[in-house]
């Protein structure tokens, strides 16, 4: 069980998939809207609007069902959207610089609109993709802004009516700002992957310091850094907490009949047993060998033993490999006095107990 208040990686990582298909979502149904809405008051004459933009919103309309439908993986719809975004900017920013009216008629729009595109596309590049994805993606976005500009340049250079001197500038100080872009989103990134393996480390470190390695159970560590946190609660707030030590019973015989490798798979399926009849809220924790502690947090005494006897039957009713198995349990409830220790304590004399009185049973009192 996961240590109260802790989320479990996979859950999170499901969640954030969701975020990400929410927002890829809204953004795909705006990008429609954006294209259906320019094609409907295009100005006459643009023939690119008139006969592209409703395929472009065709083609974002088959990505949000790809999406919402699932039908591909998000890595792959991330790379068709931006492929698909690419083609529709870059290719209305050639029409303006090679088939409209000019790089000096058309200068405003080309800054005041079109480059502001292709610099949110960069970025998209870098939010959609990893980073050296987008880096490669963003490098190949400039490079094509770049040639598209600089062949108009050329031809209308070689014509009647070249552009000024300020408007070339323009040019380029918008492919300087592009650039610029560029390397603070890949740098922006890099940052951003190092944080994120610098976090795993710190994740693995401390799953390597809290998990029992061969259960993935909680260690004694971490079981009792919860039992102070839980023992501080039930203090504070006057709740019920009880603890539940568990015994396998003749463990050391199962070992040395059957072998160590034998004894590792009981602990492993035992491990999956007592899980199975938890409560979410529950932490269980590999307490040294084959001695098992349940913290128990908002439940006393009698819910307890409840909780314990369900975990006995779950171990004892059915055999490992023709073998059963049976455990014993101690049960003990947070009194006002009790520190840690003594908690633990009386759920181990209780254990010991029921040891003495036959074993596969639980014993909750004194």
């Amino acid at each position: 069980m996961q240590a109260p208040g802790e989320d479990d990686p996979a859950e999170e990582f499901r969640r954030h998939e969701e975020r990400k298909r929410l927002v890829y979502s809204v953004a795909l149904l705006g990008g429609i809207a954006i294209a259906l809405l320019s094609w409907w008051f295009r100005e006459p004459g643009d023939l690119f609007l008139e006969r592209l933009y409703p395929p472009f919103a065709a083609a974002l309309a088959v990505l949000l069902v790809l999406l919402r439908q699932r039908y591909l993986p998000l890595a792959q719809i991330e790379a068709l959207t931006v492929a698909t975004a690419a083609a529709l900017i870059l290719g209305r920013l050639a029409w303006h610089l090679h088939f409209a009216a000019g790089i000096e008629a058309q200068l405003m729009v080309l800054v005041g609109g079109h480059y502001w595109a292709v610099g949110i596309l960069i970025a998209g590049a870098f939010v959609m993709l990893d980073r050296r994805r987008g880096t490669w993606a963003g490098l190949a976005i400039l490079l094509i802004s770049l040639l598209l500009a600089g062949s108009a340049a050329l031809v209308e250079m070689r014509g009647p009516r070249p552009p000024s001197d300020e408007a070339l500038m323009y040019l380029v100080r918008v492919h300087v700002f592009l650039g610029l872009l560029l390397a603070l989103m890949a740098a922006a990134a890099g940052m951003r992957d190092q944080l994120q393996r610098a976090l795993l480390r710190a994740e693995l470190l401390h799953d390597w310091a809290t998990t029992d390695p061969l259960t993935g159970l909680a260690n004694r560590r971490a079981a009792e850094a919860a039992l102070e946190r839980e023992i501080a609660y039930a203090r504070r707030y006057g709740r019920p907490l009880s603890v539940i030590m568990v015994d396998l019973d003749h463990f050391k015989v199962i070992n040395d009949r059957h072998g160590h490798a034998f004894g590792d798979a009981v602990l492993r399926e035992i491990t999956r047993r007592l899980d199975a009849g938890m409560r979410d809220s529950d932490l269980a924790a590999r307490w040294g060998g084959e001695e098992l502690l349940v913290i128990a947090p908002g439940i006393d005494t009698p819910e307890a033993a409840e909780l314990a006897e369900r975990c006995r039957r779950a171990i004892a009713d059915q055999t490992i490999e023709g073998i059963r198995i049976t455990a014993t349990f101690g049960v003990a409830a947070f009194r006002d006095h009790d520190d840690r220790d003594r908690l633990v304590a009386r759920a181990d004399r209780r254990l010991y107990a029921g040891k003495n009185a036959g074993r596969n049973r639980v014993v909750a009192g004194d």
